[in-house]
């Protein structure tokens, strides 16, 4: 019974050692889950073919590895079916995500490319022969509402942000209403060549690629994170299951042990019992033995590993005793390993999970910065500036408490780029940027707001802290050399929160100053009769 006892704990330990494999397996399957959303994330919205690879390349691994799996019979039928079904369908989701990013791009352009070639043709008169032609002005200005049309949709596109389709539905609206003022000379424009053109089909043309987005967005934005997160569940809801599996054998492993303990113990008062006559007849070679055994059981029952077998001296039943309890010794031993192992591989398994934990999380923090953080010049982007403004203008009123923008704009930057190309126009946006930045205070905000504008938010800051801080700006940019031979100068529009005002208030407020400072010669602090009315305007 002695060994019967000692093989059903051994078939428990290798029972063990497979539900470890099991937990290795599907605690994998969870990270890898993740990876496989982030990966997924990275392709959609910043077109990493890298990213695409490694979602193509990870599934193909893990279906192999659930098919191995299967063959092992290392987890139940129904929970691998899942696993497997949910991991077909994210790589069908994302490879229908990945061919209808260059698909939806495409036929986008290739169609508002056949509006505008039925649009009556774009004027190639100059500025000032167009100020004298209001028919060119008017077909021009038709030509360039399409073009922001189709801009506004490749915006949507990339960012799926549903405002976009308000935008342009808004410009479709200034365009029927264009159109409508113009009834009166399209048939002086309109030729057999041109007949194609409708606010009918730009309309068309306009809600079909709107669909076509939609389509995509619910694909990348619920389709695929749903089957990675369902994965996720599905490989945590094993790995739970293969952790209650594990905990049964360690208690029935116990159990085991200590009935094997009982037994051992029970043979052995047994065995005194019956040998009472004997000891009786043979009490000089008997005693001592027995004597011996039962030392032999107290330090194996305190964890002595010594060895049994050269302390039995007959090979009789007192003799297979000493065997048994030589067994017992190294059995225990054995368990005593395995359950170390147990506990190594328990902590390595966490650390892995830490480990990757930590990954995960420095690489949304990397997407993060990536996805807020203007790429030349490493200061906000518009997005992010978007977001601070609305922060900073809910903080405003909720305390009562001012604050102010600075918008600025290089003057003639064209001609910088036209003079010495586009990448000494970008080294001076990014020197002019780390000018600006060190010029401001540590409260401030700066982020590139469009081409060569930049904003700055300044919170708890009235009009004349304001243009106290946008004079030392300007100030700084003129004196700093760009190594062109010549003086850069900014032009900056400045406005001052009042009540009621809104983001997009506030920057349009800003826009207008800044245009009043390009009128008024450039390279100057300009605000708008509503920000000044509570100072005095200042100017170089």
């Amino acid at each position: 019974m002695s060994y019967v006892a000692i093989n059903f704990s051994s078939r428990q330990s290798e029972e063990l050692q497979v539900a470890g494999a099991k937990l290795n397996f599907v605690s994998d399957l969870a990270l890898a889950s993740r990876d496989l959303q982030l990966a997924a994330t990275r392709y959609v919205y910043l077109g990493h073919e890298s990213a695409r690879a490694y979602v193509v390349k990870d599934i193909d691994r893990w279906l192999k590895e659930i098919s191995k799996c299967r063959d092992r019979n290392c987890l139940n039928q129904a929970p691998l079916d899942d696993i497997e079904i949910h991991l077909q369908a994210f790589l069908d989701a994302f490879t229908l995500a990945a061919t209808s990013r260059n698909e939806i791009a495409s036929s986008l352009i290739s169609d508002f490319a056949d509006v505008r070639a039925a649009a009556p043709p774009h004027s190639n008169a100059t500025t000032d022969n167009i100020g004298n032609d209001p028919l060119a002005r008017q077909i021009n200005s038709i030509n360039d509402h399409i073009s922001t049309i189709e801009a506004t949709l490749l915006a949507y596109f990339a960012s799926s942000d549903p405002q976009k389709i308000s935008d342009a539905e808004a410009h479709l609206t200034e365009l029927k209403s264009h159109l409508a003022s113009m009834s009166n000379i399209m048939g002086t424009i309109q030729s057999p060549t041109n007949t194609r053109f409708s606010i009918a089909r730009v309309e068309n043309t306009l809600f079909t690629n709107i669909q076509r987005i939609r389509s995509y967005a619910y694909l990348v934005n619920v389709i695929v994170p749903s089957e990675a997160r369902e994965l996720e569940y599905l490989a945590s809801s094993a790995a739970t299951e293969v952790r209650g599996e594990i905990a049964a054998l360690q208690t029935s492993l116990q159990r085991n042990r200590r009935n094997f303990y009982v037994w051992e113990f029970s043979v052995t008062v047994l065995i005194l019992l019956l040998s009472v006559p004997v000891f009786l007849w043979t009490l000089s070679s008997v005693t001592s033995p027995l004597k011996n055994l039962a030392a032999i059981f107290r330090r194996l029952a305190a964890g002595s590993e010594e060895s049994v077998v050269d302390a039995a001296v007959t090979k009789d039943e007192i003799g297979d005793l000493f065997n048994a309890a030589e067994a017992f010794r190294r059995e225990n031993i054995r368990e005593r390993e395995l359950l170390a192992d147990y506990r190594e591989l328990s902590r390595t398994l966490e650390a892995k999970v830490t480990q990757r934990t930590r990954e995960l999380e420095a690489k949304n923090e990397e997407l993060d910065h990536l996805a807020s953080v203007d790429k030349l010049t490493d200061t906000f982007n518009r997005r992010a500036l978007d977001k601070a403004l609305l922060a900073e203008l809910e903080r405003a009123d909720r305390y009562q408490r001012p604050l102010s923008i600075l918008l600025m704009d290089i003057d003639l930057f064209k001609q910088v780029n036209d003079e010495y190309g586009h990448l000494t126009g970008d080294k001076v946006l990014v020197t002019l940027s780390q000018t600006i930045r060190e010029n401001l205070r540590a409260s401030d905000i700066l982020g590139r707001w469009g081409g060569e504008e930049f904003l700055v938010i300044c919170p708890e800051t009235d009009l004349e802290q304001a243009r106290n801080v946008a004079e030392k700006v300007r100030q700084a940019i003129e004196g700093t050399d760009f190594e062109l031979g010549k003086t850069i100068t900014i032009s900056i529009g400045l406005s001052v929160l009042i009540e009621g005002t809104s983001a997009e208030s506030l920057v349009a407020e800003a826009d207008k100053a800044l245009y009043q400072a390009k009128s008024q010669g450039r390279n100057r602090v300009c605000t708008t009769p509503i920000a000044a009315s509570s100072g005095t305007e200042k100017s170089p």
